[in-house]
């Protein structure tokens, strides 16, 4: 049942996405991934002059700033790509009066959660390929890669955006709101998650804010995977805590949608 709802709702959402918007939305989706690698490219070269004190290396495991930076760019628009996808399906659904059809439908909500997240996946995946093809061309390198665990990190990466955007969903249902809230936490995670510089340049506090986001950890670990070839084994204790944040919030955001559900139509109609 819940591969047949992920497989409809992939099937519904794919198809309206090349009837409404077939080009307009993948274009500026892959004009944001190609800036964020010449951003990047500009900023090691004309900016800081490819100049990289002792601490940069310290903390972030490498001195290949244009790398690191590329990784944490691609990274920033997948789980801002993720995360808004899945979480505004329920409110998109509400603005386009299908909402209670599908609150009254048999279908569970795994497997609407899933297909929404797999075909946001498939079309992040192509939307990307010229951002990653630009990063290696301007001199991005991966010597050291560890492919088995960038794999598996990967996933985390992915499933963590999963249950954010579930979380997301939640606040976003309640409030009947999506562009202050998801804005405000796409700014947010972009500052204390480390995309774009090494989170211990952040004062305390902030770093314990971000250790609150499974998308740090999951990013550490996947950055690691690929710049310095470490092994799972050599992250498990970060593995662990990113399961634990994942457990939390996909059951807190499920929980929370489920009850938002019930009081949704009394509260706004």
């Amino acid at each position: 049942m819940i591969w047949q709802t992920a497989k409809a709702t992939w099937l519904r959402n794919q198809r309206s996405d090349l009837r409404a918007y077939p080009w307009s939305f993948a274009f500026g989706h892959i004009i944001s991934g190609l800036y964020l690698v010449l951003l990047s490219y500009f900023a090691y070269h004309y900016w800081i002059q490819g100049q990289l004190n002792d601490s940069f290396a310290r903390f972030a495991g490498t001195n290949d700033y244009l790398t690191y930076a590329v990784i944490g760019g691609l990274l920033s628009t997948l789980s801002v790509s993720m995360i808004m996808n899945v979480s505004r399906a329920l409110i998109t659904e509400h603005r386009e009066g299908t909402l209670e059809v599908l609150l009254l439908a048999p279908a569970g909500r795994t497997g609407y959660f899933a297909g929404t997240a797999v075909q946001q996946l498939s079309r992040v995946v192509l939307e990307a390929i010229p951002a990653i093809l630009a990063g290696f061309i301007l001199g991005a390198r991966l010597p050291h890669a560890h492919w088995l665990s960038v794999t598996v990190a990967l996933f985390l990466y992915l499933v963590a955006c999963f249950a954010m955007g579930l979380a997301l969903g939640a606040v976003m249902l309640m409030t009947r709101d999506t562009y202050l809230v998801q804005n405000t936490l796409f700014a947010f995670t972009t500052l204390v998650c480390g995309f774009q510089f090494p989170t211990q340049y952040l004062p305390e506090p902030l770093q314990i804010i971000g250790k609150l986001f499974p998308l740090t950890d999951a990013l550490h670990i996947l950055r690691d995977s690929l710049l310095n070839g470490y092994s799972l084994v050599d992250q498990g204790y970060a593995i662990t805590r990113i399961l634990l944040l994942i457990i939390l919030y996909s059951v807190a955001g499920s929980w929370w949608i489920r009850k938002t559900e019930r009081r949704f139509f009394e509260k706004w109609q």
